[in-house]
């Protein structure tokens, strides 16, 4: 069940390296995903706690030029809750997803796969409805807190969640966002897994944690 991930992986990031001029279309700032990015779900079962990585976040986040040239973020209406929140829609590919565990990884893999009916809905999907500063802005413009309220989809099913999310301002105008959120599978009609391996039965608990590294780049001007 291996795929080739590292040339997937190359094209998809050289497909993104290449989307878009550094303005959206109704001037907003344009930043797209980068490397290193990073997913980790963490859960429990009856006989370990478990841990599933991946490394592939594709997606964009659209906002107002202010946001770039008042590092306080005061006159960036859309982050005071004054205007249109920014635009951010992202896209994890379910395959990118893999166990850390050191024998029987692609078997625990095919299990997640099939809990989170893979074949039918192949991708989470996440978009951004709301967005606040939260607290002060250091005079530095970074790091950032955030109240976020979004729309996650996984498995074909979608929530609304609320996440606070961090973030932080990196040189050649690349921003990391970084946040956490405890999800329960049920709320996402995924049964979770109670496998039969040669241990006998593990039963999976309900509760996972989600937590997220995602580095963005302002996209360049077309030439």
């Amino acid at each position: 069940m291996k795929t080739n991930l590292s040339k997937w992986s190359l094209s998809i990031l050289g497909a993104l390296a290449l989307a878009g001029p550094a303005q959206a279309a109704d001037d907003l700032l344009a930043y797209g995903s980068r490397q290193p990015t990073k997913v980790t779900i963490e859960g429990t079962s009856t006989i370990h706690d478990w841990k599933v990585i991946g490394n592939i976040v594709i997606g964009s986040f659209d906002v107002e030029p202010a946001f770039q040239s008042d590092k306080s973020l005061k006159s960036a209406a859309s982050l005071q809750g004054k205007g249109k929140c920014p635009r951010v829609q992202i896209s994890i590919p379910v395959r990118s997803l893999h166990s850390t565990v050191a024998i029987g990884a692609d078997t625990m893999d095919a299990i997640m796969q099939e809990a989170m009916r893979m074949t039918n809905s192949p991708r989470i999907i996440y978009k951004l409805t709301e967005m606040t500063v939260n607290g002060a802005v250091p005079e530095a413009g970074t790091p950032v807190k955030f109240d976020t309220k979004g729309e996650l989809a996984v498995s074909g099913v979608t929530n609304k969640i609320d996440m606070q999310v961090t973030m932080v301002r990196l040189d050649n105008d690349q921003l990391k966002f970084t946040g956490s959120k405890v999800l329960k599978m049920t709320d996402f009609k995924i049964q979770p897994p109670s496998p039969k391996l040669s241990g006998g039965m593990i039963k999976t608990g309900d509760e996972v944690t989600v937590s997220f590294e995602w580095l963005v780049g302002l996209k360049k001007p077309e030439k």
